[in-house]
């Protein structure tokens, strides 16, 4: 869901530094307390995924040029706070609590990396009209290609995968609280993108009878 804004990818680099130094003191802490009770391969998929995620975030966003009429900025500070617990939270858990199921492990790391495809298929599909923000482009155009020939969100569809699949990898049941705040904050915003491209964007009413929200076939 987070995409750092910066042309150069600094903010996304040091993320992915945070990011890592936060899993070297999670990995210290669990294997000098935990050396003989559990497995630890969950960490290194996590470790794997999260990587993947963040690289991949990188290399999908492209800062527009075009530009546009802003709303709803109060979303996405929400949902930045929420993403960063989401990152962060699950980690934690898994250092308190043994538990390794490997099949709940593979499941959320298929979710969480078919996500990751889904969302940065979508930002690229848009180009220049993917704002991180609800933002209307001057002459903005409907885009009805690539994954939005089947759902009209498929950016916030791989974030709801993502959200689900990133706790799941680390068997942090408790967490998944934190993507339900999440998957309810995505509906939210997604409900008021749509009044705004209901309103602005030529088409896109049409578009909303022909073309499935989020699942194709089923809603």
């Amino acid at each position: 869901m987070v995409t750092f804004k910066n042309k150069n990818g600094d903010k996304i680099s040091w993320t992915i530094s945070i990011f890592m130094l936060l899993l070297a003191a999670l990995t210290w802490t669990t294997l000098d307390r935990n050396w003989n009770s559990f497995n630890h391969l969950p960490i290194y998929v996590y470790a794997g995924v999260l990587i993947f995620y963040l690289r991949a975030e990188k290399f999908a966003y492209k800062a527009s040029e075009l530009p546009g009429v802003q709303s709803g900025k109060w979303t996405r500070y929400l949902l930045l706070f929420f993403w960063w617990l989401i990152l962060i939270v699950p980690a934690f858990e898994y250092s308190f609590f043994s538990r390794y199921f490997p099949a709940v492990t593979a499941a959320g790391a298929l979710l969480t990396v078919s996500g990751t495809i889904l969302r940065v298929w979508g930002i690229w599909t848009l180009g220049n009209y993917f704002s991180v923000h609800i933002e209307i482009k001057d002459n903005h155009k409907l885009i009805a290609s690539g994954p939005y020939r089947f759902i009209r969100h498929p950016a916030y569809a791989g974030n709801i995968l993502q959200a689900v699949g990133i706790p799941l990898i680390l068997n942090a049941y408790y967490s998944l609280s934190i993507s339900a705040v999440l998957v309810f904050l995505f509906l939210y915003r997604l409900k008021l993108e749509e009044e705004v491209l209901v309103r602005e964007v030529k088409g896109y009413r049409d578009y909303v009878k022909r073309t499935y929200r989020l699942i194709p076939k089923l809603w």
